[in-house]
């Protein structure tokens, strides 16, 4: 599996500064899980912007750790007296290639 196309399912509907600190985390143990050697760059680090988690080292490519609402999710509804579900996005942690360092010819 391809770094970009690991998910980090960790948080529900709404943001949680725990949550994204936790997906960070998630995110780098599922990508060496993968067989991937990541090297976290901790000074890398956006504290200015939820959304950016940091950023790591995979095999030589640098990668941004994104957190948004990412993936799907089911919600329980019982607002109206009948239990329904609905579908709702999900805060995810995923991986975007930092394409600053390359130049397009």
């Amino acid at each position: 599996m391809d770094p970009i196309q690991i998910f980090a399912r960790v948080g529900g509907v709404t943001y949680r500064s725990m949550d994204a600190n936790r997906a960070f985390e998630v995110w780098v143990h599922l990508a060496r899980s993968a067989g991937w050697d990541v090297v976290e760059l901790p000074a890398d680090r956006k504290v200015d912007d939820p959304t950016n988690l940091g950023a790591v080292m995979v095999e030589g490519i640098k990668y941004r750790i994104r957190f948004s609402p990412r993936v799907r999710r089911l919600l329980a509804d019982d607002s109206t007296g009948h239990l329904t579900y609905k579908d709702a996005l999900g805060y995810a942690a995923w991986a975007e290639p930092d394409l600053a360092a390359y130049e397009q010819d």
